[in-house]
C-alpha cells in the first residue's frame, strides 16, 4: 500500500498535469495556472502570497498562485539597498517588505516606489488581511502595523526581545521570547497561553497540518505544541543546535542543525527517538524547501534535493559560495541564488543532476531570496562592485 505521502504527491501531481497533453520539461516548462483553494483550510497555511518568511504557515517556500516565472526574466525596477543585506523580502497586497540594516522598508509591487519604513524592525514580518504582525527588538513588542500605511494598530509589551511570530489562519499569532513560547489572539490582543521550553525559541516558527507549532531552540530542542492551547504533542531532542527555521509537510517536521544534517522528525514509531532519518546536507540559515516530494537544502555551496520518504540524496547542484539564499518553489520550478540565478527543474531523471530552466547572471553574488508572488519574482543582487539591489522581475 502506497504511504500517504505518495498518495497525496500523486494527487497533486494528477491535478498540476490535467489537461495539459504531456509532462512539463525543462525545455517545455508548465503552463500557467490559477489554482483555486481555500486559504482558512490549505494543509500548510498558504495564502497564494509570499506572506511570511517560508511563504507559508509551514515554511515550505512553495507558492501556490501557479503563475512564476519559469520562461526567463525581464526587469521591472531595481531598489538600492546596503551592502550587509541578509533578509529577504516577503511580498502581499501588491507590496514588498524588505527587513534590514535600515529597519523594514516597504515599496510598491508594481514600481518599485517607497512606501512606508518602521526603522526598529530588522526581521520579516508577518502579513496578512492588511496587517504586517512585526517583531520589534527596541520596544520589546509584537505590533500589528498597517500594511497600507505602516500605522500601528496595536501592540503586546514582553518581557525581552521578541523572535518573528507565525500564524495558521483562524489561530493564535504565535512567537519566542527567550524561552517562553507565546500565543496571542490577533484580534482582540490578548493572551491565548504561554509554554516554557529549553532554550531560546526561533523565530518564525512552522504550523504542522494546522493544528500544533513547531518550536525550535538553539538548545537543540523541538517541541510540537498544540495551537489552541499549548499542550504539548511531541519533544525531539537533536544532537546539534537548529541553524534556520524548521519547515513540514503533512508527515514530518524538517530541521537543518549546525553539524551539517537535515533532520526528518515524525512520531514515537520512528526509529532514533522520532528521527526519521538524517541526510548529510549541510547547513541551511535561510530555510528549507519543501516541493514535489522533495526536501530541498542550500547550504552555500551546494543545493541539495533529499526524497522527503527515504532521505536519499537526489541530486545535487552547485551554487557557487553563498550562503544568503535559499531555494523557492513555483510552478513545478525551483529558484535559488548563488554565484547567479537559478532557475531549475526539480524533478531530473536517472540521476542527473537537475535541468537548468534558465538562468541570470550580475556582478556578483545573488541572494538573499529569490522569493516568487503573483508571476514575479524578487531577489537581492550584487550588481556593480560593493553596490546591491532589491530587483523585481516579470517573466518573458
Amino acid at each position: 500500500m502506497p504511504s500517504r505521502r505518495r498518495f497525496i504527491a500523486a494527487v497533486s501531481g494528477a491535478t498540476l498535469v490535467a489537461g495539459c497533453g504531456s509532462s512539463p520539461t525543462a525545455d517545455r516548462p508548465p503552463t500557467p495556472s490559477d489554482p483555486s483553494f481555500d486559504p482558512t483550510r490549505h494543509v500548510a497555511g498558504a495564502d497564494g502570497e509570499w506572506s511570511s518568511f517560508g511563504c507559508n504557515a509551514s515554511n515550505t517556500r512553495e507558492v501556490h498562485d501557479g503563475r512564476a516565472p519559469v520562461d526567463g526574466l525581464s526587469e521591472r525596477w531595481r531598489v538600492a539597498i546596503p551592502s550587509l543585506q541578509q533578509r529577504a523580502p516577503v511580498v502581499a497586497g501588491g507590496r514588498v517588505f524588505l527587513p534590514g540594516p535600515q529597519g523594514l522598508r516597504v515599496f510598491d509591487a508594481e514600481d518599485g516606489s517607497s512606501l512606508w519604513r518602521a526603522p526598529a524592525v530588522e526581521r520579516p514580518p508577518l502579513v496578512r488581511d492588511g496587517t504586517a504582525y512585526v517583531a520589534d527588538g527596541d520596544a520589546d513588542a509584537l505590533r500589528a502595523l498597517d500594511a497600507a500605511s505602516g500605522d500601528e494598530r496595536w501592540a503586546v509589551p514582553v518581557d525581552g526581545e521578541p523572535a518573528a511570530p507565525s500564524m495558521y489562519p483562524g489561530r493564535p499569532l504565535v512567537f519566542g521570547v527567550g524561552e517562553t513560547v507565546h500565543a496571542v489572539d490577533p484580534e482582540t490582543r490578548e493572551t491565548v497561553w504561554t509554554r516554557d521550553v529549553f532554550g531560546e525559541v526561533l523565530g518564525h516558527a512552522p504550523v504542522f497540518m494546522g493544528h500544533s507549532v513547531v518550536a525550535a531552540t538553539t538548545a537543540g530542542e523541538v517541541s510540537l505544541l498544540r495551537l489552541d492551547d499549548g499542550h504539548g504533542v511531541r519533544r525531539w531532542r537533536l544532537p546539534a543546535t537548529p541553524v534556520a527555521p524548521p519547515s513540514a509537510d503533512t508527515d514530518s517536521v524538517y530541521v537543518s542543525c549546525r553539524d551539517g544534517t537535515t533532520y526528518a522528525l515524525g512520531d514515537d514509531s520512528a526509529p532514533r527517538g522520532g528521527v526519521l532519518w538524517t541526510a548529510d546536507t549541510g547547513w541551511a540559515e535561510r530555510g528549507i524547501a519543501v516541493a514535489a516530494g522533495q526536501v530541498v537544502v542550500a547550504d552555500g555551496s551546494t543545493l541539495t534535493a533529499v526524497d522527503a520518504e527515504s532521505g536519499e540524496t537526489r541530486w545535487t547542484h552547485g551554487m557557487g559560495d553563498w550562503r544568503h539564499t535559499a531555494p523557492c518553489y513555483g510552478r513545478d520550478t525551483l529558484f535559488v541564488g548563488g554565484d547567479r540565478l537559478w532557475a531549475l527543474d526539480p524533478t531530473p531523471s536517472g540521476g542527473a543532476g537537475p535541468a537548468v530552466r534558465f538562468e541570470r547572471s550580475f556582478a556578483g553574488r545573488v541572494g538573499p531570496g529569490p522569493v516568487v508572488d503573483d508571476g514575479r519574482l524578487y531577489v537581492v543582487a550584487e550588481t556593480a562592485p560593493d553596490t546591491h539591489h532589491l530587483l523585481a522581475f516579470d517573466g518573458t
